[in-house]
């Protein structure tokens, strides 16, 4: 048996469900891509979205896929706005309360300045809602492009902060191959996996089980959480 069918047995016991509720904002999935990176996802990224959306004035900050987009669906350019105008600092104190770091160091840059760098990046690109974002995801040579500016934020680390961004934004072909997802397929496959090998792995396992590789990798991470 191949790898992918090892895969694809494990993974046949997960709970694959289809995609629920998901963020009807470009601002906020910029802030979960950024803020879920090591650290707890339901106790501080959750809230810190709701805390900005709530502070901004987001009637409906999650929506289903059928529903978007939402009539009222804050422009990137704003949320920009909001940032440059308390300065990161202040924006994580007083709007987010939540002052986490690109990584473990007090010298290391405020999560909250990263959310702005990439809200910026993709403005300068032309992407402002999440219709912009999906007309990027199509443009592969474009993509490319904007891949290779994001990719210079503090906080990049192996690429799994920006494909995370990419799912947020509705794109169900990516996967987050976080510290999770690869743990599951060392365990699985009793061996280091790559980020780029975890892509292929999770992709290939999906195709076969009838799935997105969304719903597989949140499967995973669903599972993974409760280890």
């Amino acid at each position: 048996m191949d790898e992918i069918g090892r895969v694809v047995v494990v993974a046949r016991r997960l709970a694959l469900k289809p995609r629920g509720p998901r963020w009807a904002h470009a601002s906020l999935c910029v802030l979960d891509a950024v803020f879920s990176i090591n650290a707890h996802y339901e106790r501080h990224t959750v809230p810190t979205c709701h805390r900005y959306a709530a502070w901004a004035g987001i009637s409906v900050p999650l929506s289903g896929s059928a529903q978007l987009p939402v009539p009222d669906e804050q422009p990137l350019q704003v949320f920009v706005t909001h940032i440059q105008t308390h300065g990161e600092a202040a924006f994580s104190t007083e709007v987010l309360q939540n002052r986490q770091r690109t990584r473990a160091s007090c010298e290391a840059p405020l999560k909250a300045e990263a959310a702005r760098q990439y809200a910026e990046i993709l403005v300068s690109h032309g992407i402002a809602t999440l219709a912009d974002a999906n007309a990027l995801l199509a443009d592969l040579d474009k993509l490319k492009t904007v891949e290779g500016d994001l990719a210079g934020i503090a906080g990049h680390g192996s690429g799994a902060r920006l494909a995370y961004l990419w799912m947020l934004l509705g794109d169900d072909s990516r996967i987050k191959p976080d510290r999770m997802v690869l743990r599951w397929l060392q365990t699985v496959l009793q061996r280091t996996v790559t980020t780029a090998q975890a892509t292929g792995l999770i992709t290939g396992a999906a195709a076969r089980l009838r799935c997105t590789p969304w719903e597989l990798d949140h499967a995973i991470w669903e599972d993974q959480r409760k280890v």
